[in-house]
């Protein structure tokens, strides 16, 4: 069996010059890309993503292009037509498995299919999201011309480059020279929040633009924690740090509970047709990898802290597939077998943990736990009997 590594998100690095600047004032606003939402699971009401609505409270503010908002948008309409399909398939599936009365089953189907539409639900959505936040979304025509744009290209100067002759990097460009210029009228500078790699080569040549790669780091340097918060993250990392306790068994069963054949994506060669009949995910470790900056706090409000760590998980993915192969003489499929696979894996799983103020009780807290996306070359594939197996 191979062993895949999933690389794991970058973690707090020395930002203690940027942390200075936002201290100062100096640096007074944040944004995001598109890749930050689809890290964080195409969703805007919960999880991490979902705490940049603390801005609409907190002294700096949230500024997002209008290419990113039409991008998530985009995004999220793909994510909720999936899951509405998902959604409708599933209970067709359950039903037939637990023999639901079919009336029963039709009457919950219409109400999914009456539903919103994932356009109505979207826009609702990303509303909601800009109203919590307080974002500024900055319009490309309120701050740059085409010419702006066209110079970057025929220069070859970032997001553009030499070496890649597609257009993909327009909207980053409008993207990017319109954040800019807004940074430079405002006269304020921004951390901005992304792991392209043509946002991190423009953001390497601007003045008003700084460049983090993950959003539980930048979060992190918004935030002013007292001894007392300092306190509750020591005592976390102490139960972390214990295989028994309450949260840590408590989290190991939100992973092992994941939907995680939902969640995994397979590449597959095979001279045959070849189906997925079933799969499984059984998780077989989580590990707390504790070092200096395991546990990040990204928000503090009255209420409660809210933190960010990650948790290393070990795994093995099995698949059943049947064949098949078409019969140019009969016109139809015929049946060559079928085949099983078996992966191990290691993937990085973030946990979005909120501690109340009044009660560092575990009951009391509430957590999300964010898997990185596991995928699969499973390579070329055929039946069992090919290979020798019973």
């Amino acid at each position: 069996m191979k062993k895949i590594k999933v690389d794991t998100l970058p973690f707090p690095v020395d930002y203690d010059e940027l942390n200075a600047r936002i201290q100062e004032k100096i640096v007074t606003a944040i944004t995001v890309d598109t890749t930050v939402f689809d890290d964080a699971g195409k969703r805007l009401d919960r999880g991490l993503f979902s705490q940049l609505t603390q801005f609409g409270r907190h002294p700096a503010t949230l500024v997002i292009s209008e290419v990113v908002i039409n991008e998530i948008n985009r995004h999220l309409i793909g994510s909720l037509n999936v899951k509405k399909e998902r959604l409708g398939r599933d209970m067709t599936d359950a039903a037939d498995f637990v023999g639901l009365d079919l009336a029963y089953v039709k009457e919950i189907k219409d109400k999914i299919i009456s539903l919103p539409s994932a356009e109505d639900l979207s826009k609702n959505q990303i509303n909601k999201f800009l109203e919590e936040s307080g974002a500024i979304v900055v319009e490309a025509d309120d701050y740059i011309h085409v010419s702006d744009v066209l110079d970057c290209y025929f220069n070859s100067d970032p997001p553009f480059h030499k070496d890649n002759p597609k257009k993909e990097e327009f909207p980053d460009a409008i993207a990017l020279l319109s954040l800019e210029a807004w940074a430079e009228d405002e006269e304020r500078e921004v951390v901005v929040v992304s792991r392209d790699a043509d946002w991190i080569a423009f953001c390497e040549k601007s003045e008003k633009l700084h460049l983090i790669k993950d959003l539980a780091t930048a979060l992190a340097l918004f935030q002013s924690p007292d001894q007392a918060v300092e306190k509750m993250v020591e005592d976390l990392r102490a139960m972390l740090n214990d295989p028994t306790s309450e949260v840590v068994t408590g989290i190991e069963s939100d992973i092992r509970n994941f939907d995680w054949t939902s969640h995994l994506t397979t590449d597959i060669d095979s001279q045959f047709q070849c189906e997925e009949d079933d799969s499984e995910v059984e998780i077989k470790k989580c590990v707390f990898v504790d070092q200096k900056n395991s546990i990040v706090v990204t928000d503090i409000d009255d209420e409660a802290v809210s933190v960010i760590f990650a948790l290393q998980v070990a795994g093995e993915y099995t698949a059943n597939f049947s064949f098949q192969k078409w019969d140019s003489i009969d016109k139809e499929y015929i049946s060559m077998g079928d085949g099983a696979v078996e992966e191990n894996f290691d993937v990085s799983v973030s946990v979005v943990l909120r501690i109340p103020i009044k009660s560092t009780d575990p009951e009391d807290m509430e957590w999300e736990i964010e898997p990185l996306p596991l995928h699969f070359y499973l390579g070329e594939l055929e039946p069992d009997w090919m290979s020798g197996y019973d």
